[in-house]
């Protein structure tokens, strides 16, 4: 590990970042993009579902206590999830207690961003980013939350997800399709996928998908329509609204000029193999994260990407940049471009 020749390479960086940036890329965010905000990790979310679930019925505390020791034994949430078939009871209470909690700490967010309390990096991305293209922008997002609403939101622009943005929204697979970004009175739009569901979207008992925004407690006769981790997650990625996300995702990746991925760790089996290949088709990729996964060095580097960035914190206080710039990996002592704010920074410097 070396010391970056601040002459000569930092320099050649810092265009490479601006131009792939400029270009606007499709964003990918995953937890990472998260957390700062105080949005439960995986680890901290399983051990609100060890505390919070119990049953009645023998077999499905059973099946629960199982579980329990497999989180323990696995110290990973989703591992512990793809080891058993959960019983439609647990399964069912695990997806309400994870509504409860991530829900919870979203609206605490958004309510700290009313009142601007807080810095919202990327709603100032958002709006960087919306201009150079046609007023256009496209997200897609593996959280529950509504961090990338809050953040187009603020930047003035028209959301587009799939759902009528009424009170009560309806899923239509039509929506995009329209001329959108023409509408008087917004920056723009922004398409949101949101490959794993949102707290916003639920399930009737009649199987109708319907919005209903910052709800407080899940309405009754409602199921929260979001996909938890592990065996179920594939049978119900198959029904809608999921099946016309997954689409529109995949058309987003294939059509994207680049990719910019925000705590987005490569751990996801739904965006991560269309990412891949297009990745070995040499479109540039950037990732910024606190922690550059195995997995992330292993889908890009591995993989003998040409055009790739990844910056992630280094010795508590430094940024760690692996790049098809250098032969080796590099450190940037007493910066932090690996957090968005001070990434944004650099793109605009």
């Amino acid at each position: 590990m070396t010391i970056i020749n601040y002459n000569m390479d930092i320099d050649k960086l810092l265009k490479q970042l601006q131009e792939w940036t400029n270009k606007v890329p499709l964003l990918i965010l995953g937890s990472g993009a998260s957390v700062s905000f105080g949005l439960p990790s995986m680890w901290s979310l399983g051990e609100y579902l060890k505390k919070s679930i119990s049953f009645a019925d023998t077999n499905d505390q059973k099946q629960f206590d199982e579980f329990v020791i497999l989180i323990d034994n696995f110290k990973d949430l989703e591992l512990a999830l793809q080891e058993l078939r959960i019983r439609p009871k647990v399964l069912n209470e695990i997806t309400f207690k994870t509504w409860e909690l991530v829900n919870k700490y979203d609206l605490e967010a958004y309510y700290q961003f009313v009142s601007n309390k807080i810095d919202f990096p990327l709603a100032e991305l958002t709006k960087y980013l919306i201009y150079p293209t046609d007023n256009k922008l496209s997200i897609i997002t593996t959280n529950y939350d509504r961090l990338a609403e809050y953040a187009a939101s603020i930047a003035g622009a028209f959301i587009c997800n799939g759902f009528a943005q009424n009170y009560l929204g309806h899923f239509t697979n039509k929506i995009h399709q329209s001329n959108i970004k023409a509408l008087k009175g917004f920056s723009g739009q922004v398409n949101i996928w949101k490959v794993h569901g949102s707290l916003d979207w639920f399930k009737t008992h009649e199987e109708q998908d319907i919005q209903i925004p910052l709800q407080q407690t899940i309405p009754a006769n409602l199921k929260p329509s979001i996909v938890t981790p592990g065996l179920s997650k594939y049978f119900e990625t198959q029904l809608e609204p999921f099946r016309t996300i997954f689409t529109q995702a995949d058309n987003e990746i294939e059509n994207a000029n680049g990719f910019l991925c925000i705590g987005y760790g490569f751990n996801d089996i739904h965006v991560q193999p269309k990412l891949i290949t297009q990745i070995k088709n040499n479109k540039p990729i950037i990732v910024i994260s606190k922690e550059i996964t195995t997995k992330t060095k292993q889908a890009i580097i591995d993989n003998k990407s040409k055009a790739y960035i990844l910056i992630e914190e280094a010795n508590s206080i430094d940024s760690r940049i692996y790049s098809s710039l250098f032969p080796t990996p590099e450190i940037i002592p007493n910066v932090s471009y690996w957090k968005l704010s001070e990434y944004i920074k650099l793109i605009k410097t």
